[in-house]
């Protein structure tokens, strides 16, 4: 039987080697003559769309698709990835990943969130233009080398999917404070849906149903948050 435990691990482990593999790519200076970066891009198969904040691009090679019809970006300062001369912009890695919602999942909260992130500490958290957000103030460091421990997580409804947002800074980086939050909110603010087609309004369905029969019951949000945010070790 499925537990939304095991279902978390499984997340928690295809997630990471996704942002493994992209995150030496984002941070590396791109060759002479390599193509532009994204500025905007369609995640997975459904109808969300990512635009990314000023002075801040999409890495191709990060874009991947996600089991159940979702997908995910990972994003860092343009020139970190060109050697054009680009708006500069304060070193920072975010990513974003969606995954469809169900029609009778409860709008994202605070607490949910807060919940799904524990043990980890939360430090600021709250509501903001359709963004729920938290400053969770432990293992930053682990994900970005040379990271400050304090990160910022977020989470907002768009297109049918729910999308969860993260944001890793420099040590002592002001965006690991407020102004990583007010970073994180323009990210949020990048994301909205397409007109879907019929094709792809039935497969991220087709496979959202197919997962939730597969799976054993749990409570709606915490379960649902809990595949978005895996817990802390």
């Amino acid at each position: 039987m499925s537990t939304w435990i095991s279902e978390r691990r499984t997340r928690r482990g295809a997630l990471c080697a996704v942002l493994l593999l992209a995150l030496p790519g984002c941070l590396a200076p791109g060759p002479q003559g390599r193509q532009a970066p994204l500025t905007e891009a369609t995640l997975g198969p459904g109808p969300v769309r990512v635009s990314a904040p000023r002075g801040y691009c999409i890495d191709e090679g990060s874009l991947r698709r996600l089991a159940g019809g979702g997908g995910f970006a990972l994003l860092a300062p343009c020139a970190q990835m060109t050697d054009t001369p680009r708006i500069a912009a304060a070193p920072a890695l975010m990513t974003v990943s969606v995954m469809p919602q169900r029609p009778d999942t409860a709008p994202p909260d605070a607490e949910a969130l807060a919940a799904a992130i524990a043990p980890a500490p939360v430090g600021a958290r709250g509501h903001e233009a359709g963004l729920v957000y938290a400053q969770v103030m432990t293992g930053g460091e682990a994900v970005l080398p040379g990271g400050d421990a304090r990160h910022w997580r977020g989470t907002r409804a768009v297109g049918g999917h729910l999308a969860s947002l993260a944001l890793y800074a420099p040590e002592d980086s002001p965006l690991a404070g407020r102004e990583g939050r007010l970073l994180l909110g323009d990210l949020a603010a990048g994301l909205s849906a397409q007109p879907a087609t019929a094709d792809a309004d039935a497969a991220p369905g087709a496979s959202a149903q197919d997962q939730d029969e597969a799976e054993a019951p749990a409570p709606q949000r915490r379960g649902f948050f809990a595949r978005l945010f895996p817990r802390s070790n």
